[in-house]
């Protein structure tokens, strides 16, 4: 089932982090973020709990995309499912729980970036009816 993040998560999420996504992180600093994200509605934190083991198996994490010259939608950053359960719908069920929560807020789109090289991701996105509309570069500068 689908819901909405909890700080006991912690320990599944660090290892789809690891595991799908490449990240190394940690359980205690998931539970900081969750803190500190899961009350702000400008965020939408969903997971993927499976019924039986109470096993989180995914997670979407995505913020609110207002745009000065357009609408306001959300932007996906982060949807990543345990590699042993992927192409069993798990990643289908959290983007229809965050398309329909856009849906009833009246937002008009969902955007997400994904890496090049993660074309088994593109081939997913593009059969739940998202499309590519350009490319680009991403720059960045780390401070401090």
């Amino acid at each position: 089932m689908v819901r909405n993040i909890q700080i006991q998560d912690a320990q599944d999420l660090e290892y789809i982090c690891k595991m799908s996504l490449g990240h190394e992180t940690t359980a205690a600093l998931l539970e900081q973020r969750i803190k500190e994200l899961s009350n702000n509605s400008n965020y939408s934190l969903l997971v993927y709990e499976d019924d039986a083991t109470r096993q989180v198996l995914g997670f979407l994490q995505a913020e609110q995309y207002n745009l000065l010259y357009g609408g306001n939608g959300w932007n996906i950053i982060a949807l990543a499912v345990s590699p042993e359960v992927q192409q069993q719908g798990i990643g289908k069920q959290l983007l229809t729980a965050m398309e329909d929560r856009a849906s009833k807020e009246g937002y008009s789109f969902i955007r997400l970036n994904c890496n090049i090289t993660r074309t088994n991701a593109h081939i997913f996105y593009q059969h739940k009816g998202y499309s590519c509309d350009k490319v680009q570069k991403r720059f960045i500068k780390a401070i401090g």
